[in-house]
């Protein structure tokens, strides 16, 4: 068994067509993950924000409809509470969400960037 072989190889190169449409396939791969991603953060922070909404309505509502501070129920005490700890966490996961969508933005703007043709030094100059 011979290590080397005396006849040369000639080195082959794919053709660069190819070459850039499997670039764009991989990069494209990448694009749909994120864009995905960020379709899924936007959909929860939607909803999340109509909970907040019902949250802080079900608060008003409870405080109208029963007594003064100090004269209410126990009962309207604790589901005014809950109410507003609710709220509270759909205010702070939406916050989350909203960083998240910014860097989701971010890395989506970055692929298209890496995606998008590249114009050669010599092109475009008159």
């Amino acid at each position: 068994m011979a290590l080397l072989s005396l006849r040369p190889r000639a080195f082959r190169t794919r053709n660069p067509g190819r070459d850039a449409e499997t670039d764009e396939a991989r990069f494209g791969t990448i694009s749909n993950a994120v864009s995905m991603a960020l379709a899924d953060a936007r959909r929860e922070r939607e909803g999340l924000g109509q909970r907040l909404n019902f949250y802080y309505a079900q608060a008003v509502n409870l405080m109208d409809n029963s007594g003064d501070y100090g004269r209410r129920e126990r009962e309207d005490e604790k589901a005014i509470g809950s109410a507003e700890s609710n709220a509270s966490r759909a205010r702070q996961r939406i916050a989350h969400l909203d960083i998240q969508i910014q860097r989701l933005e971010e890395l989506l703007g970055q692929v298209d960037r890496t995606l998008a043709p590249k114009t050669m030094p010599d092109e475009g100059v008159a």
